[in-house]
């Protein structure tokens, strides 16, 4: 081989690899261009999305600024109005002051006036209170009386009642014996004693005073006014009459002096016993 040749492919071969070296410092500066260059359209976008938001926080700002200037505006119109009122309140107030001076100015005088007046109150006030007390004292007394008048009116009632006690004990007592005597109580007894009899002495007669039901047992109770002082007797059967009509049987069940309480034992058709319906010991 010729030496030049050699001397051509020598160079040729460090140009080639002055080549390759430029060859990759273009690869690695053009990779970090485009890197460079993607990096700085980000940022245009985040630089342009930031004036963006910075606009519209400005846009708020001056819409809120300009509904701060609005309510001020309003606020200070009110304030004006609310001087105004005041301004008339106190001009009212002050002659109001003037009217309520030249009226203290008449009480004053009026005070005086009353003054003498007052001390004359004073002196009949003094009369009347020693009246007063005289009629006081005369009041206590009489009603002190009248406490010693309760309490031997109260005594005396004690001791009615207790007198009436006996006279009605004495009274049963009485008519018990009267019974004993005439042999009544065993005249109309149909069975034992404990069981309803037909009484065939003398016809009894009364009214229904009252009609009620027994909340235990739910039977109908009447209250007449006929009792031992007319030899009502318990289990006596008696009969309830309006007029001509049959309304009911009852029998005694506690009889008094001169009232007895009894159960109906039989309704009539239809019927309802009433306050002043007749009570008979017999319909003969």
């Amino acid at each position: 081989m010729h030496a030049l040749t050699k001397v051509f492919v020598i160079i040729a071969a460090v140009l080639s690899i002055a080549l390759s070296t430029l060859v990759i410092a273009y690869a690695v500066n053009t990779d970090k261009i485009v890197s460079d260059y993607h990096a700085q359209v980000q940022r245009a976008v985040t630089i342009e999305a930031q004036q963006v938001a910075q606009a519209s926080v400005h846009g708020q700002e001056r819409l809120r600024q300009q509904s701060v200037k609005e309510q001020l505006e309003r606020d200070n119109a009110s304030l004006r109005e609310q001087i105004r009122s005041l301004e008339a309140e106190r001009a009212t107030l002050l002659t109001d002051k003037k009217t309520a001076e030249q009226e203290r100015d008449s009480i004053t005088a009026k005070i005086s006036e009353l003054g003498e007046t007052v001390k004359t109150q004073a002196n009949l006030i003094t009369s009347y209170r020693d009246e007063v007390t005289q009629m006081r004292r005369s009041e206590l007394t009489s009603r002190q009386r009248e406490l010693e008048m309760d309490n031997l009116i109260s005594d005396l009632q004690s001791q009615r009642e207790v007198l009436e006690q006996n006279f009605r004990a004495l009274q049963e007592q009485l008519a018990e014996a009267k019974r004993a005597a005439t042999g009544i109580p065993s005249a109309g007894i149909v069975s034992g004693a404990d069981q309803a009899f037909v009484y065939t002495g003398p016809r009894i007669q009364g009214r229904v005073e009252e009609v009620r039901q027994d909340p235990a047992s739910g039977r109908t109770l009447v209250k007449i006014n006929v009792g031992t002082n007319t030899r009502v007797q318990k289990n006596m059967k008696m009969f309830i009459a309006r007029g001509e009509k049959f309304v009911a049987n009852i029998v005694v069940s506690q009889p008094d002096l001169r009232w007895s309480v009894a159960e109906v034992t039989l309704l009539g058709k239809d019927a309802t016993i009433q306050v002043g319906d007749l009570v008979l010991s017999s319909l003969d």
